[in-house]
């Protein structure tokens, strides 16, 4: 029987019958503040608590954003980085070269990233997000290659994975529509108005979870001081 990580978001653990199954690929898909980033620090942070060893990659944040933002939270990654059980890479995916009057944008990020995951070993993985790199690659089949050599490599190291990836507003689809196929897990992120229409409202589903059983329940969410808290379904009224 396959061992199960904490996500550290109990609701969401509930959905998940205790959480994410160890060696495997999960993804959470949401539009532009949907709480992705959060979600994937307070899932670092459980992990660090349980003495795992982790890596965090940001394509989008700088390290002293995401420690300081994280402070907000309650979660002080400091210590953990100074004792080396996690370390946090940051990337820009495109550099901009100006000659003269000449600007031109360079990239070697579709390269440098698996190089990387590949001199590199940790029990979790974090990738926040994975869009910037589906974004370079010239087409699907390139997209669909690329993710799958990256994801064959982190399973290869016995990894635990959390890949955050960004979705239009109204839609339970990634941009690209490629890491839903090769994933073992989707979590979807999305606004909805209230009943009322008054407010919008965040609610998540799992979309999949490969060799595992999960609840298919739609469920509310918020962001709250201490983090992402998933609500029980008799919370969700929505005229869907």
């Amino acid at each position: 029987m396959r061992s199960i990580n904490t996500t550290g978001i109990n609701g969401l653990d509930e959905m998940l019958h205790g959480g994410v199954p160890d060696a495997s690929i999960t993804s959470i898909v949401g539009p532009t503040g949907s709480g992705k980033t959060i979600m994937s620090l307070q899932f670092l942070h459980a992990n660090l608590l349980q003495g795992k060893k982790c890596l965090y990659i940001s394509a989008a944040h700088t390290l002293e954003e995401l420690v300081t933002n994280s402070l907000k939270f309650g979660w002080d990654f400091a210590p953990y980085i100074e004792n080396q059980m996690l370390i946090v890479k940051t990337f820009e995916p495109v550099s901009i070269i100006c000659l003269g009057t000449e600007v031109t944008l360079t990239s070697k990020y579709l390269d440098e990233l698996p190089e990387y995951l590949h001199s590199h070993t940790a029990d979790v993985v974090i990738l926040d997000s994975i869009t910037e790199f589906l974004m370079l690659c010239k087409n699907d089949i390139e997209r669909r290659a690329r993710i799958l050599n990256m994801f064959q490599l982190i399973k290869g190291k016995g990894s635990n994975a959390l890949i955050t990836a960004e979705s239009d507003t109204n839609t339970n689809k990634s941009t690209f529509g490629t890491i839903e196929f090769v994933a073992d897990g989707i979590i979807s992120l999305r606004r909805v108005q209230s009943k009322d229409l008054a407010e919008l409202i965040h609610i998540i589903r799992i979309i999949k979870m490969r060799w595992m059983k999960h609840s298919r329940e739609i469920r509310q969410y918020d962001i709250t001081d201490t983090g992402i808290e998933v609500y029980s379904k008799y919370h969700v009224m929505l005229q869907m």
